[in-house]
């Protein structure tokens, strides 16, 4: 069994479709420990599959594929590295990456569910609830309320 450690961070920039706004969401991707070239291979792949997965609807097969494994290795080696599946790590991931596109920018949600690699806007909704405990249109609107009331108050202030 290899080591793992973190050794790369990479920034995930969303252009968002209509705004042209982007976002940034800073993932931590484990590298395995070694020199030599199949190692460091297997490390930028596995780091550019999930970049790409982030953001779009691509499979686990598809991301398997794009590391060059069979789709029970790539689950195999994902769960050794991350203590999840590929499954969990991308909807956490995926969930995170909508939570800051709506702290920054009120987004339509079936926009905000393309820009996440969801399919489908319903999913997406339950999702984030189950992992926020507030819909996104609740939080956005909880979100902007709460600017206005700044806003109001600097005013005031004044």
């Amino acid at each position: 069994m290899h080591n793992c450690y973190i050794i790369h961070n990479f920034v995930l920039q969303a252009c968002l479709i209509m705004s042209n706004t982007k976002v940034r969401i800073s993932i931590d991707i484990e590298y395995i420990d070694g020199d030599n070239e199949a190692i460091k291979g297997e490390n930028e792949r596995m780091a550019k599959a999930l970049e790409h997965g982030i953001t779009s609807t691509a499979t686990i097969e598809e991301l398997a594929s794009m590391c060059y494994q069979s789709v029970s290795t790539f689950k195999r080696r994902f769960r050794s590295r991350y203590s999840m599946s590929p499954h969990q790590w991308l909807l956490k991931y995926k969930l995170e990456l909508a939570h800051r596109i709506i702290e920054e920018r009120e987004v339509p949600i079936t926009e905000l569910t393309k820009l996440c690699g969801f399919n489908n806007t319903s999913h997406f909704i339950h999702r984030f609830r189950k992992r926020y405990g507030i819909s996104p249109a609740r939080l956005s609107k909880q979100l902007r309320s709460k600017s206005a009331e700044n806003i109001d108050n600097e005013e005031e202030n004044k």
